[in-house]
């Protein structure tokens, strides 16, 4: 595949760097990256990944990432400008899932990138300077912005007033959801545009909880980030440093003991299945199935307490290390973790029974915000978010190389739908090869020697390297770049939710009122049910989110009456 690319970009190519059969640096002049990057997406079908922004000081630099789904590979397309007026065209128009990077890149580097129409603000307030540009090296770690004296607290949540005029055919309502949760890196808040009950728009904001993690990071230490990155969501806490040390451990070219290889995977796989189960649960609250989302917190504290055994901790494991992992897994205990783990088949045929055998359940998912193929190509969705819609993508299988998922057998789970159902179904039979994998590697254990978890590492050379992790929402993207010194001098991150969460907009549109909260949870993007929520009319507020919640659930009823 490398050859091809390299032959069919001959004629763009400025520098061809190969650092490993995985990673591949290939400089183009912003002139040609149109044309490279429709070569790359439409022609040979590279998946877009995300795009790190970098200031070099005498000039600024952008690299966009493309993945081979197929072999794990990246290509990753440098493209310099000069730092004053600095300018790049934009691929927003051929990648739709680019338009939320080029935004970001541009309030927070101010590149410009020409012809893109749309470059609001993504992440920075309204209130935030204008020509300030946080992610410059000239900007003083832990600067602060004094906040403009027009500006007021009650502007930071506030809902946009539409008028409504009642003798017009064409009258909207806005439905406004959040901002909310403090857990996750892109908080959002989504406008539902309603005609009657139907949806027939989202606009969705992000940004009003950033916490400038990039820019912490190149204040901290290269271990200290590892603890950093852990809080950037408390349910997936071990993704985000299994992709961070895989970043670091592939700069410096490190493959870490096999021991390591098994406790990291193991302890991710559990993660993987409280993940899901908190989403169902969460699922079965949206529908009315208020006993599913019992069950399913419930046997949810199995998983967490596997967790606690293993790490000492329910959430934030602290097990990552460049190089390895922080803590053993006693050969004795093993047994023990293995049953525990066992008695979870019996919950998950109960679960998978529920799902596929209740009318109602089909009744409100089946057909219901279907992201198609082509579409979930477009915006470059991840995870299970990708793999109902026919999309068969896994980190796990291609690009995590100091983990044990080549070393034992499991199972991509991939449907067609694209509906609300095929994303249940999906996470739950993940749940049973998550077990799958989780009891091979106990048992690959008692064969290996115990405390032999990680390999030394001294120092980062100047560098960069590329770091990927199949988090339960998708693929967990960081980049690293290395001067030499004790800190990175560039760390980009990229959530799952970040790629999936503007799939949305096509989900949602021609769907119920009654059915949008169920829609949009269904890529799971880390929210939870405590944000804010109204519907407003005429300056009135007519619904919020517990009223949403009871027309969802209130359909669930109805539903049932009929099927009788």
């Amino acid at each position: 595949m490398s050859s091809m690319i390299k032959e069919k970009l001959k004629d763009n190519i400025v520098k061809w760097e190969e650092k490993n059969h995985k990673r591949y640096y290939i400089e183009v002049k912003k002139n040609n990256l149109r044309e490279v990057s429709k070569i790359l997406f439409k022609d040979i079908g590279l998946r877009f990944c995300i795009a790190t922004g970098i200031d070099n000081i005498k000039n600024m630099e952008v690299l966009y990432h493309f993945s081979d789904d197929k072999t794990g590979a990246i290509y990753s397309l440098r493209v310099f400008t000069e730092r004053e007026k600095a300018e790049i065209p934009t691929i927003s128009d051929i990648i739709t899932g680019s338009k939320w990077i080029e935004r970001e890149i541009n309030e927070l580097f101010g590149i410009n990138f020409s012809g893109n129409k749309d470059l609001r603000r993504l992440l920075l307030d309204e209130s935030w300077p204008e020509g300030v540009h946080p992610l410059r090296k000239d900007y003083e770690y832990g600067r602060r912005e004094p906040m403009p004296e027009s500006y007021h607290s009650e502007n930071l949540c506030c809902v946009p007033n539409i008028g409504v005029d009642n003798k017009d055919e064409n009258k909207k309502t806005i439905i406004p959801i959040g901002p909310y949760h403090p857990l996750q890196e892109e908080p959002e808040f989504f406008e539902l545009e309603v005609k009657g009950e139907k949806v027939i728009g989202l606009n969705i904001n992000l940004g009003y909880n950033h916490r400038a993690i990039e820019k912490i990071a190149e204040g901290k230490h290269w271990d200290q980030i590892t603890f950093l990155v852990e809080r950037i969501c408390g349910i997936c806490s071990c993704s985000h440093p299994f992709a961070y040390v895989s970043a670091v451990e592939d700069l410096l070219g490190l493959e870490i003991p096999i021991r390591a290889k098994h406790i990291r995977t193991i302890i991710a796989e559990l993660e993987r299945i409280h993940s899901h189960l908190l989403w169902l649960g969460l699922a079965g609250h949206f529908l009315g199935y208020n006993t599913v989302w019992m069950w399913a917190w419930k046997y949810r504290e199995t998983v967490l307490d596997l967790c606690e055994q293993i790490s000492g901790n329910r959430q934030h494991y602290a097990m990552m290390r460049i190089g390895g992992v922080r803590r053993d897994i006693v050969n004795s205990e093993i047994n023990g973790i293995k049953d525990k783990l066992n008695s979870l088949i019996k919950v998950l045929d109960l679960f998978k029974g529920a799902v596929k055998d209740d009318p109602v359940i089909h009744a409100r998912t089946k057909n219901v915000g279907i992201l198609n193929k082509k579409e979930a190509i477009d915006y470059c969705v991840v995870g299970p978010t990708a793999r109902p819609s026919g999309i068969d993508t896994d980190i796990r299988k291609i690009d995590i190389p100091n983990s044990a998922y080549n070393l034992v057998d499991w199972n991509t789970i991939v449907l067609q739908n694209g509906d609300v159902y095929d994303k249940l179904v999906c996470r739950v039979l993940e749940m049973y090869e998550s077990v799958k994998i989780t009891n091979q590697c106990l048992s690959k254990l008692k064969d290996l020697k115990e405390g032999e978890i990680w390999a030394e590492v001294r120092e980062i050379p100047k560098g960069e390297g590329i770091g990927r992790y199949e988090a339960p929402r998708g693929e967990v993207f960081h980049y690293v770049r290395s001067d030499g010194g004790n800190m990175p001098v560039r760390h980009k991150i990229r959530a799952p939710s970040y790629m999936n969460v503007p799939s949305n907009k096509l989900a949602v549109l021609g769907e119920t009122v009654s059915d949008a909260a169920i829609i949009l949870a269904a890529v799971d993007p880390c929210y939870c049910c405590t944000e804010r929520m109204q519907a407003i009319e005429n300056g009135k507020i007519i619904h919020n989110w517990d009223d949403l919640i009871k027309i969802s659930q209130e359909k669930t009823k109805i539903m049932r009456e009929k099927l009788k």
